[in-house]
């Protein structure tokens, strides 16, 4: 230990490497009444400075403090002070030493310091043994010193908390941490909130894209993945080379376009986001042929024992035999004028979306089926230049009058369908199914559905469900014809069960719980979404998980403490409310990690039968 050094006061100087600059809590008027009733209990640390004085660098307050002592004549000028003379390349050391051995410092004051003996050459373990904290501490300190200058300041003012200024700290961009932080009302400034600004030009490791060509062959190509010193060891790791991503992803897809243009499409391509069916007003499908004599006899065979076998692998083998009878196959001519897009699906599987028309081969294509109905039915030859053009008579019923007759008409089928709710049905289906494929125009009655993409609110965490859906859409989507001739043929021929499960796909695709809607508000809407999920047996732990990311994190202490006990009744209750949010929060992330806790927007009542609809 170096000896103490009495030194008068008037030689001692304010001291530019006091490590700590946030204001305490004590003022100097009260800590000068504290040195005036029990003396200096601690001496001062300085070094020496020029024309015989020396600087002051721990103990800058007391200084403060002895000169307003002075001042008042409480104390001599030059009344002596213990004082430690230290080096002055050991001076900042011995302040932050100090400082962290006496009082628990500001940590942006600790940030700093921190920084600069890491200027001075000391790495993070050799700073984190002087100071007996672990090297990740120091680490994760350091990593904080490099945010930008603003967001220091705001730390200082306790603006920003250590958890925001982790998340920003995942870049170096000061621009886009100022802007993501300070750009953003207070409640969009959870960790969570903030880092997902700040990784948008990265790449989630869940994400389909990294699902696809896998994390290990991206890093074997070159590709950095972003180091996070705050994340925990089970968090998402990003990828910071979405171009790399995106070129490995094509490759990767190379042979299987390969693949598909040896079927003979006019056009294959990759498309990684997805197709943008806008770009596709029509698509052909494969046909079957007629069953021959022989082959219908066999088809009546296979079905006989279809209908008489419950066994599962049986039931599957014949239903394989029937299908290859009369196998689908593409029509050549239209496989000419169509094309196909490969692309991924929500879970990184390669998808290919066959029988794409282009708007500029849409009548190409109407043109070749207009020419085989021409055919089919025996019509005279188109080319017959001698044929003569009767003049388009007049018409036998006035405009309006034909709308009033119409008018009568529609009533009348109104009737009618009331008495046929088998052709109701179908009716309902055929407009609800042409909405669904983006044309409800073709339909004669007034019902759609508004298809709401409700994942976009989604922002936290990935929906298992969203991506279900989203398959069960895409093979609907492949069945239904676009043409209104083709979708009204499909559907007069389904069956029953084939028929309510398109039904219940439509509807599905209309439902949104969010909003407020024509009953009596968000409480009615809120209350038949209730009932329908209980119908349904709707079981949301399938596919959601409460965590501290996607629900904790963004409510109220109390609420917090309300669930743990809830899982936990043997909890104390009153020192988890007594507890800071931050330890609350890592004993949920602790608690709800394997658990199917559900917060109460989520639950359903006891799940009751599902709803039978009893054939006519």
């Amino acid at each position: 230990m170096t000896d103490i050094t009495m030194i008068a006061l008037s030689k001692l100087v304010p001291g530019q490497r006091n490590v700590r600059k946030t204001k305490p809590a004590m003022s100097i008027d009260e800590l000068a009444a504290s040195i005036a009733a029990h003396g200096l209990l601690q001496n001062l640390v300085v070094s020496e400075a020029d024309k015989g004085r020396y600087s002051v660098e721990a103990g800058g307050r007391r200084l403060k403090a002895l000169r307003k002592l002075a001042k008042a004549k409480t104390i001599p000028g030059n009344e002596p002070i213990p004082c430690r003379v230290v080096p002055l390349d050991d001076a900042t050391e011995v302040s932050l030493a100090e400082n962290v051995q006496r009082e628990p410092m500001h940590p942006a004051d600790e940030i700093e310091a921190f920084a600069q003996l890491a200027e001075a050459g000391h790495g993070p373990e050799a700073i984190a043994g002087r100071f007996g904290v672990n090297g990740t501490h120091v680490a994760r300190r350091l990593r904080l010193a490099r945010v930008s200058p603003r967001l220091i300041e705001a730390l200082k003012k306790d603006e920003v908390d250590l958890d925001q200024l982790g998340a920003l700290a995942f870049t170096d961009d000061h621009a886009l941490q100022d802007k993501a932080f300070f750009d953003t009302p207070e409640w969009q400034r959870t960790p969570e909130q903030l880092k997902a600004r700040v990784t948008q030009a990265h790449v989630a490791e869940t994400d389909k894209l990294a699902r696809f060509v896998s994390v290990d062959a991206y890093v074997e190509a070159g590709g950095a993945v972003a180091s996070d010193l705050f994340a925990d060891e089970d968090e998402t790791r990003f990828l910071a080379d979405r171009e790399l991503l995106v070129r490995l992803t094509e490759a990767k897809l190379e042979p299987i376009v390969a693949e598909v243009q040896a079927e003979g499409w006019a056009f294959v391509e990759i498309s990684i986001d997805g197709v943008a069916w806008s770009q596709f007003p029509a698509r052909v499908r494969e046909r079957r042929r007629d069953l021959t004599t022989d082959e219908t006899a066999e088809q009546e065979r296979l079905y006989a024992k279809l209908d008489q076998t419950e066994d599962e692998a049986e039931i599957e083998k014949l239903e394989a035999a029937i299908d290859a009878l009369a196998p689908a196959q593409w029509d050549d001519d239209e496989v000419a004028l169509a094309g196909a897009i490969v692309t991924l699906n929500h879970s990184g599987e390669v998808k290919v979306e066959r029988g794409l028309v282009r708007v500029e081969d849409v009548k190409a294509l109407r043109a070749l089926r207009r020419k085989r109905t021409t055919s089919a039915h025996g019509a005279a030859d188109a080319d017959d230049e001698h044929t003569e053009v009767a003049a388009a008579p007049k018409p036998a019923v006035p405009a309006k009058l034909l709308d009033e007759l119409l008018a009568h008409k529609t009533l009348g089928l109104r009737v009618a369908i009331v008495d046929s709710p088998a052709l109701a049905l179908r009716l309902v289906m055929f407009s609800l199914a042409a909405s669904f494929m983006g044309d409800a125009s073709a339909s004669c009655l007034a019902i759609s559905v508004d298809h709401v993409d409700v994942g976009r609110s989604i922002t936290r965490t990935e929906s298992k469900a969203a991506g279900e859906f989203a398959e069960i859409g895409s093979v609907w989507r492949s069945r239904l014809p676009v043409s209104p001739e083709e979708l009204w043929g499909y559907i007069s021929s389904m069956d029953e069960p084939m028929l309510l499960e398109l039904l219940a796909v439509t509807i599905a695709a209309g439902i949104d719980l969010r909003r407020a809607g024509p009953l009596s508000g968000m409480e009615a809407r809120q209350a038949l979404g209730q009932t329908l999920c209980n119908l349904a047996g709707l079981d949301m732990t399938k596919y959601w998980r409460a965590s501290v990311e996607s629900y904790f994190e963004h409510v109220r202490k109390d609420t917090i403490v309300e669930a743990l006990v809830e899982v936990n009744p043997k909890l104390d209750r009153a020192a988890l409310e007594k507890a800071p949010k931050k330890e609350v929060l890592t004993r949920a992330k602790r608690t709800f990690k394997q658990s199917a806790w559900l917060p109460s927007p989520l639950r359903t009542p006891a799940a009751a039968a599902p709803l039978a609809i009893a054939a006519e």
